[in-house]
């Protein structure tokens, strides 16, 4: 039997087939906030699973009472809730980051959003 040998593929050229734009992160900032959005998308997959399925006594009393709240659960809540937050950050409609949006640009939609974030903060207050 012969071995074939492995032909490097050049991802440029499969980028060109697919028609997908080739996204190189350059910025710290921006490799900063891709880990924070898998992060945070991580946390809500944990919350899900916390609260929707009832995960909370396999977290705190370490006994799965049904199979759709042991580990194979929490892992995949976890891996579904990450992969929301990286698929959320290639949305492109963020803050910040070298692509941010345009919505809190003039005055009074930044005076909005400075008003709803206080009321969130007094909320959990």
């Amino acid at each position: 039997m012969e071995e074939t040998s492995a032909q490097p593929v050049d991802i440029r050229a499969v980028d060109e087939l697919c028609g997908l734009e080739l996204k190189r992160m350059k910025d710290p900032l921006d490799k900063i906030m891709f880990v924070l959005y898998g992060l945070f998308g991580a946390g809500l997959g944990f919350l899900v699973f916390m609260m929707a399925l009832g995960g909370w006594r396999y977290v705190f009393m370490g006994q799965a009472t049904r199979p759709w709240n042991g580990l194979v659960a929490l892992i995949l809540c976890c891996g579904l809730g990450g992969g929301w937050g990286f698929v959320a950050y290639n949305a492109g409609d963020r803050e910040f980051g070298s692509a941010g949006s345009d919505f809190y640009h003039d005055p009074a939609t930044a005076t909005l959003f400075v008003k709803r974030v206080m009321v969130v903060a007094s909320s959990l207050a």
